[in-house]
């Protein structure tokens, strides 16, 4: 592969930590450092937590942009991010300050370090909805379905669960 290339990516940010919008306003600011143009971002939204009990509402969001890196230098620099802007080590699905999670890098299809596309992305609705704002016709690779379609096809088994658009001040 041409390292030299852009490829468009997507990623979700995810915060359930006060100040939950500080969080990810800090993160998109860590994205914007390596983005090579064409910067597309979701409304946020409000969202029940995902995981064990006794955890706040998270705010989420997609961002997309083109990346002139290869996907494991973008992973190594979501995760460097999350550590520069303070997330703490509390276990898999568990509270954080700021989740920075690689969607898709072009139409790159691998498992291991990273799994791309993620492999998570058709089971939750946290995901789909915001990816759907800026992407509706991307055409997943592994799946050969188009974001709305992803959407769709997770709304007919399971109920739509509450999303508030949030606005960039609210903690």
């Amino acid at each position: 592969m041409d390292v030299d290339s852009l490829e468009r990516v997507f990623i979700a940010l995810g915060s359930n930590i006060p100040d939950r919008s500080k969080y990810l306003n800090e993160g998109r600011e860590m994205l914007r450092k390596v983005s090579a143009g064409g910067w597309k971002e979701s409304p946020i939204y409000e969202t029940p937590p995902v995981g064990p009990e006794g955890q706040g509402p998270y705010l989420n969001q997609v961002v997309t942009f083109w990346y002139s890196g290869s996907s494991t230098r973008l992973l190594n620099y979501l995760k460097g991010a999350e550590l520069v802007l303070g997330r703490k080590p509390r276990g898999h699905w568990n509270s954080r300050e700021i989740d920075l999670d690689l969607l898709y890098f072009g139409k790159e299809m691998r498992t291991g370090t990273p799994n791309l596309p993620h492999p998570q992305i058709v089971n939750r609705q946290f995901v789909l909805v915001p990816l759907n704002d800026v992407a509706p016709e991307w055409v997943d690779p592994q799946m050969g379905l188009q974001v709305k379609d992803l959407l769709a096809n997770l709304l007919a088994k399971e109920a739509k669960i509450p999303f508030r658009v949030v606005t960039s001040e609210e903690p």
